[in-house]
């Protein structure tokens, strides 16, 4: 390995460098933010308000899945007190404090406060402290397993990889799940260190099985993480493996306590995360269960289930820079994995590592990424931190081998200008138009459109009588920001009558269906009559075919047949207007003042 660089060590080169990553921070938080993106980040941030008004764990996002499960169960709750039994608990009860401080804007107002929700900037802002956090233990890491350059290197990376911001700032759960892994990733270090030099390592591994049932009861789907960091104190500890059943424990212990709890709310104690973990099975789209109103699971094919798992990795592999938020150490670490470094204990937590990301691989494989890097299962982010590490380590060995006599900046570090380079390429094509934008806008900054425009959805709060519900293909965008019950739209068209009639039974009354371009987003227009809701052309051709003078009749009897145009777009010569987002309702409506 290379000798330790001496800006690596100079307090005016570090002082810089926290000075850059704070300004990264204040970037984009507060200059080129542009709301909420992650869905999820939507769900558990209205959450988070309801528990902060003393509602704790009621939700407005009504899932067809967890109302089936509760009805079921013999219970009977309105749509606006349903009990969540499907998210996980604890970036909820992270952003409930700090909404509570904030109790006098909890309701989103763009024509007074602007379009960017106050309480979106409260968690970007939460975010973007857990990069931070991010940065500073994986340095710590580096330094345990190499050296201040190798760990300078990697934070410098990892600090220019514009799709780890775009993470901390979206809201989604995997924001959190990736200071965690850091942490998780260091206290690994630490116990194969200690166990490397005779020393006790039972106090950091127990640590260690706090921080992993923090991480499952994060992100479902972090079971797998989880599992892996299990299998990495096997191959980092190999003198201790027994240890790693105080690892498993904490955790198993932690889930056993939540499927208590929501036991007692419905009668599973998989709740409505039930339908997450069938859909491992099924050739299914991830959310086709969670929106049918039944208990019914289709048949496991296993030939199926193994054509999706392969087919899903070929997709995720052909995408492995993308999967790896564009950090070209990360990919590096495959080089790395057949590299034999000097210290043993170096060589035991790579192996480690390699187990963690086949255990990830494994859960994407099985769940499928079909939003790629942009979705809220994507588990491959929490880990480019530590893999950054061991790629950086090897580019440093390659270097040094394919220039064994030079000298000088270049000939010591130019494999840290590379990959620096490389990585940062994302953040060179977006960020100066983005803060150039976020000057020029300020507080009116273009949000996350298709499919998201909160100042124009907001209007509704204007519109719906006191008691009434929604039903809307992103029933998350609207709890948030209108702050109404919504129901996801059912898949199939005839579960819809008897969930309007368990709602009218708890005095709510169905105000109509916001459609938003999420339920048209297809590849070829075909695939809207055979996609998630192909059972509903009407709502979602009718308002885009406006603009061409044709009408798209509702169904017979359907009672939800007056659009009111929430997003429109002027087509054609004519200006016709295309409504891309769209309010149907039973009756022509009026803006209570």
């Amino acid at each position: 390995m290379p000798n330790p660089s001496p800006t690596s060590s100079n307090p005016l080169f570090r002082l810089a460098f926290y000075a850059l990553a704070i300004g990264m921070a204040l970037t984009h938080v507060f200059i080129t933010f542009r709301g909420l993106s992650s869905a999820t980040g939507m769900e558990q941030a209205q959450m988070a308000r309801e528990m902060a008004r003393g509602n704790p764990f009621q939700t407005k996002v009504i899932r067809p899945y967890a109302w089936a499960v509760l009805t079921q169960a013999g219970r009977s709750p309105a749509p606006a007190a349903m009990p969540d039994i499907t998210q996980p608990p604890l970036q909820p009860l992270l952003l409930a404090p700090v909404f509570k401080l904030l109790h006098r804007h909890q309701t989103y107002e763009p024509g007074k406060n602007g379009a960017i929700f106050l309480l979106d900037r409260a968690v970007a802002c939460i975010g973007a402290a857990g990069l931070l956090l991010t940065l500073f233990w994986t340095h710590g890491s580096a330094r345990k397993l190499f050296d201040d350059t190798i760990a300078g290197v990697t934070v410098a990376v990892l600090l220019v990889c514009e799709p780890l911001w775009e993470l901390a700032v979206s809201g989604s759960a995997v924001a959190l799940l990736m200071p965690l892994m850091a942490l998780a990733v260091r206290l690994l270090v630490s116990a194969s260190l200690a166990a490397h030099q005779d020393r006790s390592s039972g106090g950091t591994l127990f640590l260690l099985g706090m921080v992993a049932a923090l991480m499952a009861l994060t992100h479902w789907l972090a079971i797998w993480l989880v599992l892996g960091l299990v299998l990495a104190v096997v191959l980092a500890l190999p003198e201790k493996r027994s240890l790693s059943i105080r690892v498993a424990l904490i955790p198993i212990l932690a889930l056993t306590g939540w499927g208590w709890w929501i036991q007692q709310a419905c009668g599973d104690p998989l709740g409505g995360a039930k339908a997450i973990f069938q859909t491992h099975l099924l050739n299914l789209d991830a959310t086709a269960l969670q929106r049918q109103f039944s208990l019914g699971m289709p048949p496991v094919q296993v030939t199926e289930m193994l054509r999706k798992l392969l087919l899903n990795w070929q997709t995720q592999f052909g995408e492995l820079g993308t999967q790896f938020g564009y950090s070209f150490p990360a990919v590096c670490f495959f080089l790395a994995l057949m590299h034999r470094f000097r210290r043993a204990e170096t060589n035991a937590v790579k192996r480690a590592l390699g187990a963690l990301l086949l255990a990830t691989a494994l859960g994407m494989g099985f769940i499928g990424l079909p939003e790629g890097r942009l979705d809220d299962n994507q588990l491959y982010l929490t880990l480019v931190p530590a893999l950054s590490i061991y790629g950086a380590a090897m580019l440093a060995v390659l270097w040094a081998r394919l220039n064994p006599m030079a000298g000088g900046t270049w000939g010591r570090l130019g494999y840290a200008f590379m990959a620096v380079g490389i990585s940062s390429l994302p953040l060179l094509n977006v960020l100066p138009a983005q803060i150039k934008l976020g000057m020029t806008m300020r507080n009116r900054i273009y949000p996350h459109w298709p499919p998201y425009v909160p100042a124009n959805v907001s209007l509704l709060n204007k519109l719906l009588d006191p008691g009434e519900i929604l039903f809307a293909d992103a029933p998350w965008f609207t709890a948030w920001y209108v702050d109404v019950p919504s129901v996801w739209i059912p898949i199939k068209r005839d579960e819809f009558e008897p969930m309007k009639t368990l709602a009218e039974a708890q005095g709510a009354k169905v105000a109509g269906f916001v459609i938003t371009p999420i339920s048209s987003h297809v590849e070829y227009v075909h695939e809207a009559l055979s996609g998630p809701y192909r059972e509903w052309p009407d709502l979602i051709f009718r308002g885009p075919m406006v603009a061409f003078d044709r009408e798209f009749p509702a169904r017979p009897g359907f009672p939800y047949k007056v659009p009111l145009p929430l997003v429109a777009i002027p087509v054609g010569p004519k200006e016709n207007l295309s409504l891309q987002m769209t309010f149907y309702t039973d009756r022509p409506r009026t803006v209570k003042e």
